[in-house]
């Protein structure tokens, strides 16, 4: 229903074009519904799960700053940090994700919006200039059960470094309607000046859609259905070979009735003989172990297929295995995480652009800069230990702050926390330096 009324709705209601192809649309939504769907067992969903978990773990975003900007965006920035891995899996399932801010009493949220609602419509480089989204879906029952959809449709379009965000509200049939009630408080149209990008972030996946084109991502697992459906097959067989091999005692009819009567369901079954005391147990060789490596072979394929190491979903064989050759076995796992990383820090740095003009907009906070850094964790590569000690030497050579050291101990602290923290124990256990007043330098 949506992508036969995308086209209708930009040229219709809100009069611009788009860089956005009607085969755009329809993969952006098979895409979606690929990665949602909860009927069968979902490989994209498997892989994109456990990769965020590899993307995010240990790892901490910073916005670092002395002033009100710093801690408005940081309210921001940690709570969205909490739900990082949800992002980051939406984002390798659905090919690509807008995190899109919006302002309500006098605070910055955002909302998560899959690729397929949202066309590209004009864009400058590497930066969105144009797009258009579809903001929100409201079913609505009414008398008699019928129920109502509502559509809520955002367009941004940059012009000269003024961008103009302007809302419509239609029906399912693309129809223009009044401001429904509950959308009452939405600015129907804004305009900003001095910016130069759409206001939002976009997180893409990163892998290859094998296109000049590169506007989308595509899902984790694209171009694999022909590996996927292999392994679907192959799991529908071992399921059969089961069933086909269920233990049962064959009986003569005789034996089914009388005083000391079997059961006639469950382990015996009637057979009708002649024999009164014929008896016959059922119970062939199950052909597990060959499906089982049939699964591990095609398991292994996928994975080469989308660019991991062994072990996503295969078995990883650690038998005679150095910790240090298991953890360079992940090498190909971690330059797909890597990757990822580098999307994610591209996203979020346009994401808090974009929160930092809404904040002056709204005259949330005085004004003042602040500093996105990302402290991503290595452990899928190194050892803890290790890590550890280069931290420790960093620090003891004066080229790493003590309070980067204790985040790396406590990740949910951020730089400020671990700062306080820091100074808090200095004043109850202060070191000899510090009662005779000398520093390091002085040294």
């Amino acid at each position: 229903m949506l992508k036969s009324i995308w086209i209708w709705i930009l040229t219709n209601v809100f009069g611009v074009q788009t860089e956005t192809k009607q085969k755009d649309l329809e993969d952006n939504q098979k895409y979606a519904f690929q990665y949602e769907s909860i009927n069968e067992i979902n490989f994209n969903a498997i892989f994109s799960n456990k990769l965020a978990n590899y993307v995010i773990n240990d790892s901490v975003l910073n916005i670092e700053g002395e002033n009100a900007r710093v801690d408005l965006l940081n309210k921001t920035g940690q709570s969205m940090w909490k739900k990082a891995k949800k992002f980051t899996s939406m984002a390798f399932g659905f090919g690509g994700l807008f995190i899109v801010p919006y302002v309500k009493g006098n605070k910055i949220y955002y909302s998560l919006v899959p690729q397929g609602r949202v066309t590209i419509d004009s864009t400058d480089g590497d930066l969105i200039t144009g797009a258009t989204i579809l903001a929100e879906k409201k079913d609505i029952t009414k008398s008699m059960g019928q129920t109502k959809t509502y559509l809520r449709w955002s367009n941004y379009r940059l012009n000269n470094n003024v961008i103009v965000i302007e809302q419509k509200f239609t029906d399912e049939t693309g129809k223009v309607i009044p401001t429904p009630d509950f959308w009452k408080n939405i600015m129907v149209k804004q305009v900003i000046a001095n910016v130069d990008r759409c206001l939002f972030g976009f997180i893409k996946s990163p892998i290859n859609n094998r296109k000049s084109n590169d506007k989308y991502g595509v899902p984790i697992t694209y171009g694999c259905d022909a590996t996927i459906k292999e392994i679907k097959d192959t799991m529908k067989q071992l399921i059969r070979e089961f069933d086909l091999k269920e233990v049962f005692v064959g009986a003569d009819a005789t034996a089914f009735s009388g005083k000391d009567a079997l059961p006639q369901s469950g382990l015996y079954k009637k057979v009708d003989t002649g024999e009164s005391d014929f008896w016959e147990v059922f119970d062939p060789a199950l052909r597990d172990t060959s499906y089982h490596a049939r699964l591990q072979e095609l398991y292994k394929r996928l994975e080469h297929e989308v660019g991991t190491s062994y072990g996503i979903i295969s078995d990883v064989v650690t038998q005679q295995a150095t910790a240090t050759e298991i953890k360079r076995s992940m090498y190909d796992t971690f330059t797909l995480v890597d990757d990822m990383r580098s999307n994610i820090e591209k996203g979020l740095e346009d994401f808090f652009y974009a929160c930092d003009v809404l904040a002056n907009t709204y005259n949330l906070s005085p004004q003042g800069e602040y500093n996105l850094s990302f402290d991503w964790s290595y452990s899928l590569l190194e050892d803890s230990q290790e890590e550890f000690n280069h931290i420790m030497q960093g620090v003891n050579m004066g080229i790493v702050r003590k309070e980067e050291l204790r985040q790396w101990i406590y990740p949910d602290e951020t730089l400020e926390d671990s700062q306080k923290a820091i100074e808090e124990i200095k004043k109850t256990n202060p070191s000899i330096d510090d009662l005779v007043g000398r520093d390091r330098e002085e040294e």
